[in-house]
C-alpha cells in the first residue's frame, strides 16, 4: 500500500462514509413524497390528516351514525254513512263532562228538549275492504239562510252521550248528533265549546253556544276523523211539518 495512502488512512474513510450518507439522501429524495390531504370530518370541531404514509384523528368525538326513520304505521280509516235522523227528547245537562245525552231518570225526561237529530254509522262495507275504528271524529256544520246568501258556520256539533266535542266510532256503531231543537226563543242548533281541559261554569250551561235558525233551511255536515283524516259530507235540506221536521239529501 503506497505510503500517502497509509498516511491518510482514516481521513479516506470520513469521506467514503459522508458519500454513502449523500448517495442514501439522494435515493430516499428519488421516491414518491407522501400525499397530505385535510379534510373536515363528520364530526363537530375535529379534522382528519389522512396521507400516503400515516393518518391522525384528532377530536374525542364518537362517530356520528346515519339514523333510520322507521315508517309510520299505517292508521285503517273508518267508513263513514249517513243514516236518516229522527225527532227525540234529549237532555241538557249542566255538567259540561255529561253534555248532551238521552234522559234516563225521571227528573232528565221531565227536564228534556224536543230535539231533531243525525245518525251516523261506521258501516263495514259488503266487500273484503278492512276499516278501522274511528277515535276522534268531530262535525263541522254550515247552516244556509232562505235567502241564499246568508250562512252561519258551526265548528263544532255537539255529539249526544259524549263528554267532549268529539266522539269515537267503532266498526258497526251508530253515533247520534244534535242538529237543531225547539226552545221558548225558536228553532236553534249548538256548537260546542269543549276542549281540553277548559273550566266552565256548571251553573251556567257555559260548555255550549246556541243559534236562532227560524230563517234557515239547509245544512251542509261534515265529519272528519282527526286519527286517520276520514271525512263524509253531506248536504240536507230541512223543514217543519207541525210539531214534525223533516230532512231530505240534496
Amino acid at each position: 500500500m503506497p505510503d500517502w495512502i497509509r498516511n491518510h488512512y482514516e481521513l479516506i474513510g470520513v469521506v467514503l462514509a459522508t458519500l454513502t450518507l449523500v448517495l442514501a439522501w439522494f435515493q430516499f429524495r428519488k421516491k414518491d413524497p407522501p400525499t397530505i390531504s385535510l379534510e373536515r370530518s363528520p364530526l363537530k370541531h375535529s379534522a382528519i390528516i389522512s396521507g400516503s404514509h400515516n393518518q391522525v384523528f384528532l377530536g374525542h368525538a364518537a362517530p356520528v351514525l346515519a339514523q333510520t326513520q322507521r315508517p309510520r304505521p299505517e292508521i285503517t280509516a273508518p267508513n263513514f254513512v249517513y243514516v236518516p235522523g229522527k225527532r227525540k227528547s234529549v237532555f241538557i245537562s249542566p255538567w259540561a263532562r255529561e253534555g248532551f245525552c238521552n234522559p234516563l231518570t225521571q227528573h232528565q225526561r221531565e227536564n228534556s228538549v224536543d230535539a231533531f237529530v243525525l245518525k251516523f254509522e261506521n258501516r263495514k262495507p259488503e266487500s273484503d275492504c278492512t276499516i278501522g275504528r274511528g277515535l276522534n271524529v268531530i262535525a263541522k256544520l254550515k247552516f244556509h239562510h232562505k235567502n241564499g246568501v246568508t250562512a252561519r258556520d258551526i265548528d263544532y256539533g255537539v255529539w249526544l252521550n259524549s263528554p267532549c266535542n268529539s266522539t269515537d266510532m267503532g266498526i258497526g256503531d251508530t253515533r247520534e248528533l244534535m242538529l237543531l231543537c225547539v226552545l221558548e226563543s225558536g228553532v236553534v242548533t249548538f256548537e260546542d265549546r269543549r276542549s281540553g281541559n277548559r273550566y266552565f261554569d256548571s251553573e251556567g250551561f257555559s260548555y255550549f253556544e246556541y243559534l236562532n235558525i227560524d230563517d234557515y233551511n239547509r245544512v251542509d255536515v261534515t265529519l272528519v276523523d282527526q286519527n286517520s283524516q276520514a271525512t263524509l259530507s253531506v248536504k240536507l235540506k230541512f223543514w217543519r211539518e207541525g210539531a214534525n221536521f223533516c230532512t231530505s239529501e240534496l
